[in-house]
């Protein structure tokens, strides 16, 4: 993404900046930030429109939609950074940027429904998405069409971060409703193993997995979609692969099939099923976001039997 030229200047002096000093002036120029948006933007409807989580399910519900989410992950690499584990690279962020300027009744793009109050969120997720926002607010301006209706990225998590879990369970049932007897192949990072120890997928008819590399995955991207697209069309993909999964979905949209990004959705549900208030591992999988990259291996029959292939 071009940056304009005060963008580039306080890139410049924040790359100048000791992270010692950006740790303690950083919070406070984003609630600074935070309460003139709120004051400004938000009185003259200068932000994103984001169905909530209950209005984006019943919507993917009811119109039979595709689904791909962006959240901080592809918001970084379009600007310009890398992942822990992901690479940028100029051809991954200018396909990213494509896609979220999409327009495709039948494919429903998903952001973070942050950008009103956040008093609705816990406190560790207020202060993470009070400072994105402060960080980011200039990508995702560019990026974005204040017309357009956008769903929910969390509607895929939508426990941990949030102060009333109370319809947790009930929207983990309508997630799951979305692939209930069909056909399904999972397009997943090799130790990701989603579903694995749980009920998520024991309501399908059958289950198949494309296993790709758990980090830096696009660097494989032509070896994924040849697999991907032996599929028949008449089933259901679902991608766990980070941001590569966002090209590779939208690609498979674009020839017909339909995709959900479902993302950290398994991980979500594993806390939710142990009633925990915070991230922790679980045994057999791969989880970057707490530093979880080498979960011990599973040998689980039912699991080994559903893997395709295996792309190294």
């Amino acid at each position: 993404m071009k940056k304009s030229l005060p963008q580039k200047l306080i890139q410049n002096i924040r790359k100048s900046t000791p992270l010692s000093i950006r740790q303690k002036i950083g919070p406070i120029l984003a609630r600074f930030y935070y309460l003139d948006r709120l004051s400004f933007k938000l009185l003259h409807n200068k932000i994103p429109k984001v169905l909530s989580i209950e209005e984006t399910i019943d919507k993917i519900i009811s119109e039979k939609l595709s689904v791909i989410r962006f959240g901080d992950g592809e918001i970084s690499l379009i600007d310009g950074l890398d992942l822990a584990f992901q690479k940028r690279s100029d051809e991954l962020s200018n396909k990213l940027e494509e896609i979220i300027k999409s327009d495709n009744e039948k494919l429903l793009t998903c952001i973070p429904g942050i950008w009103g109050k956040l008093d609705h969120i816990v406190d560790y997720a207020y202060d993470f998405n009070m400072h994105h926002i402060y960080r980011y607010y200039h990508v995702w301006e560019n990026l974005l069409s204040y017309k357009k209706n956008y769903g929910d990225t969390n509607v895929t998590r939508h426990y941990l971060g949030y102060k009333d879990k109370s319809k947790a369970g009930e929207i983990f049932k309508k997630i799951f409703s979305l692939w209930e007897n069909q056909d399904i192949v999972l397009i997943e990072g090799e130790k990701s193993r989603l579903g694995v120890g749980n009920d998520m997928f024991d309501n399908v008819k059958s289950l198949k997995r494309i296993l790709c590399p758990p980090e830096n995955a696009y660097s494989k991207y032509k070896e994924i979609e040849k697999e991907a697209l032996k599929i028949d069309k008449n089933t259901l993909i679902l991608l766990s692969l980070g941001p590569t999964a966002k090209i590779i979905a939208y690609d498979l949209f674009l020839l017909g099939y339909r995709v959900i990004d479902i993302g950290h959705i398994d991980m979500e549900y594993e806390m939710f099923l142990r009633k925990e208030t915070k991230q922790v591992k679980v045994p057999h999988k791969y989880f970057n976001e707490i530093n979880e990259r080498n979960p011990i291996e599973c040998n689980d029959k039912k699991y080994l039997e559903e893997i395709l292939v295996t792309i190294k």
